[in-house]
């Protein structure tokens, strides 16, 4: 790739990469937060009880609600990643190639129409769902830990 294409083939797609990362992780914490309060709201006497199934569930469901949103540039991160493949390719279909960001936009719309924005979201969401679920659980859960270990090691301070 690097004698054929030159040392820039290896940045392919890092550029929609970049511009979703951020709204994506910004997303995950702004409903996961929203999330947990309308849990709270739907759900208060149970609130206090459910913690870290509560916790698993708006995470995954946050994972998912931001996964949807941010979807279309993680297909054109992957369809430009794949565009120095057109050989490989040939067997399975038609060869698509793109020019840069735009172009892989412009070209799914016109082609697939705006549904192929979201070609493939099913098993990105199962992805997002898991990950994202188990990173809020066991963030809240060491919190929870170190929360509770602080004030045993206060308590004993002021007895002591």
């Amino acid at each position: 790739m690097y004698q054929t294409e030159g040392p820039l083939t290896f940045y392919r797609g890092l550029t929609p990469t970049i511009i979703a990362v951020f709204p994506y992780a910004g997303l995950q914490f702004s409903f996961y937060n929203l999330l947990q309060q309308l849990y709270k709201w739907v759900m208060p006497s149970e609130g206090m009880n459910a913690g870290n199934v509560k916790n698993l569930v708006c995470g995954s469901c946050a994972g998912v609600i931001s996964k949807t949103l941010t979807y279309p540039f993680d297909l054109f991160k992957k369809r430009l990643q794949v565009g120095g493949f057109e050989q490989a390719r040939a067997a399975f279909g038609q060869v698509r190639t793109y020019k840069g960001l735009m172009d892989c936009a412009g070209q799914i719309v016109r082609e697939e129409g705006p549904v192929g924005l979201f070609k493939g979201l099913s098993p990105s969401l199962l992805k997002a769902a898991l990950s994202t679920g188990f990173t809020f659980f066991w963030y809240e859960l060491f919190c929870n830990l170190l929360y509770a270990l602080k004030d045993t090691g206060s308590t004993k301070g002021q007895e002591g």
